[in-house]
């Protein structure tokens, strides 16, 4: 059962998807006579379905709420085997009293018999589809990659050859963390592995009740919640615009930076167990079931369900019973965080009927954005989604600003004079550390500040008074051609800090602790390898976010 062969096909006497393989199950397709419908399916529970049979009432009627519904990746609508022609997003977009609609779906109670009936396809979902379940969990087979198929042999035989290591689950609160939280807990039989909860401060309503409920359901588990509690995101939204596919700056400051800050403090290595899958995304696609994390020197990542579908996913948590995110039964595929510029339009549409406050704050937000930048079709830009593909600050005032260019010293070889945005303070002299021991001379508020490598010879020199923004630096030995280059990224990083947070995780050892508006470096961590400085284009993710393509 390679994941390449698997493919859903219609039990039409069941009324439910079976999850086959082509080749291994060839026979029994054929002496069934079964139709392959699709490669991933998620089900549609009955609030969704009570949304779509108040978006299409002159196509459906109530009885399309004991039907069988599956929705594809692409949010096409499998109803009782038969593809369905609706266009949903499309839909939404033409209701045009929003609140009244919104007070139409808030007025659904299921009915005993409906969720009975629900609940019936659910059991003959996971009747006939054990063989999968048995697959997933059990298989003895390995990988191209020598690795368990099956989850269970996988978790058992990372954590053994890794016992030496602080065993963690990251927990997001959506349905892939939820099942390789159990799965963990469950194959280890251990309940009291560490889940980490990384709060973005974004997420959706549902998601806040499901990790509230998770604590109370589990309470023998520790759980551990990190935010950034510093920076506020419509506050950024305004400072260098919102975050677009190309420049997605908010997870690194409000996900993996807090969570790198946390983890590279730990005193133990680390092993973390992701609920990753290839399938999500084409960057997803190339991650490997075991792996050192590109972020954090001491930690170890071991993705169990990687090479699962959609549709995998909600047979374990089907079979098992597990408790789950209640935003997938409004009818989101994801709940990660909401604003997200990788959102499709259904979940942008979804956010604006059950995060409504919220959602109207954003778009009121989007639409002052785009007149400010100067956009004359403003409500286009918005609702088409146009800001998404925002590619740097053209039409803010910071893009301008934050980025800088030496200019060559006519009477000193290998020198270049720089002039800041602001004065220097002390927040300037820690963005030299990364490249070796500072030995800082200082006469009457002139600053001579010598850059050292290992063996203490100066590689090279900044001059600088206090209380100023200009800056000269002279390079005195160094055999990386692009040294000006690595230095301005750090003069740009200066201009642009905002103290986001972002490059707490560019740092492998923790080194980088960027809180009460302050930025400290560890020199006794720090070792020098320049990631932080190479992770970002313009050696800042504020000022990468801001910049704009110089014309040719």
């Amino acid at each position: 059962m390679t994941s390449e062969n698997i493919k859903i096909f219609w039990d039409s006497f069941h009324n439910i998807p079976l999850i086959l393989d082509e080749i291994k199950d060839d026979l029994y397709i054929k002496q069934n006579n079964l139709k392959e419908i699709s490669r991933d399916f998620r089900p549609v529970f009955l609030e969704e379905k009570w949304l779509l049979l108040n978006l299409f009432p002159d196509k459906f009627d109530e009885s399309l709420l004991s039907k069988s519904v599956w929705a594809t990746k692409h949010n096409k609508y499998i109803i009782d085997g038969n593809l369905s022609s609706i266009n949903p997003t499309k839909r939404g977009r033409e209701i045009e009293n929003i609140e009244a609609f919104r007070n139409k779906i808030f007025s659904f109670t299921p009915t005993k018999e409906l969720l009975f009936l629900e609940k019936s396809l659910i059991d003959k979902f996971i009747s006939c589809n054990r063989d999968r379940y048995d697959y997933l969990l059990k298989c003895e087979g390995k990988d191209e990659d020598g690795e368990f198929i099956g989850a269970y042999n996988f978790i058992n035989e990372v954590a053994h050859k890794y016992k030496d290591r602080l065993t963690l689950v990251s927990f997001s609160g959506g349905k892939d963390s939820t099942v390789v939280s159990h799965l963990v807990r469950k194959a280890l039989n251990n309940p009291s592995i560490l889940h980490i909860y990384g709060d973005t401060t974004l997420e959706l309503p549902k998601s806040y009740e499901y990790v509230e409920m998770f604590k109370e359901e589990n309470p023998f588990t520790p759980f551990f919640e990190e935010r950034n509690e510093e920076n506020n995101f419509f506050q950024m939204c305004d400072e260098i615009g919102p975050p677009s596919r190309v420049k997605s700056w908010c997870c690194s400051i409000f996900k993996t930076g807090p969570m790198g800050t946390t983890l590279a403090n730990f005193d133990e290595n680390i092993l973390t167990f992701l609920g990753v899958r290839r399938l999500e995304s084409a960057s997803r696609s190339k991650y490997s079931k075991v792996g050192q994390s590109p972020k954090i020197l001491k930690q170890k990542v071991a993705c169990p369900v990687i090479d699962w579908l959609d549709i995998d996913i909600w047979l374990y948590i089907f079979t098992e019973n597990l408790s789950f995110n209640q935003s997938y039964r409004q009818g989101f595929a994801r709940v990660g965080c909401w604003v997200c510029p990788h959102n499709g339009n259904w979940s942008q549409f979804l956010s604006s009927i059950y995060n409504s406050k919220e959602y109207d704050k954003w778009y009121s937000f989007l639409i002052d954005f785009a007149k400010r930048i100067g956009k004359e079709d403003y409500e286009d830009y918005v609702k088409d989604g146009k800001w998404k593909a925002r590619q740097g600050g053209s039409g803010l005032e910071k893009s301008y600003t934050n980025i800088l260019e030496g200019k060559e010293c006519i009477n000193e070889k290998n020198s270049k004079n720089y002039i800041l945005n602001k004065n220097i303070n002390n927040d300037f002299f820690q963005l030299f550390k990364p490249f070796g021991s500072l030995n800082i001379l200082e006469k009457k508020g002139l600053y001579e500040i010598f850059i050292l490598d290992k063996t203490k010879n100066p590689i090279f020199k900044v001059l600088t008074r206090e209380n100023s923004n200009e800056v000269k630096v002279t390079i005195i030995d160094s055999k990386d051609k692009y040294i000006f280059n690595k230095i301005e990224k750090q003069f740009n990083k200066f201009n642009s800090c905002l103290y986001c947070q972002g490059c707490n995780s560019a740092c492998p050892t923790g080194a980088i602790n960027v809180s009460n508006k302050t930025y400290i470096i560890d020199e006794t961590k720090c070792v020098n390898c320049l990631k932080c400085i190479d992770k970002f284009d313009s050696g800042c993710l504020i000022a990468s976010a801001l910049k704009i393509k110089k014309e040719s």
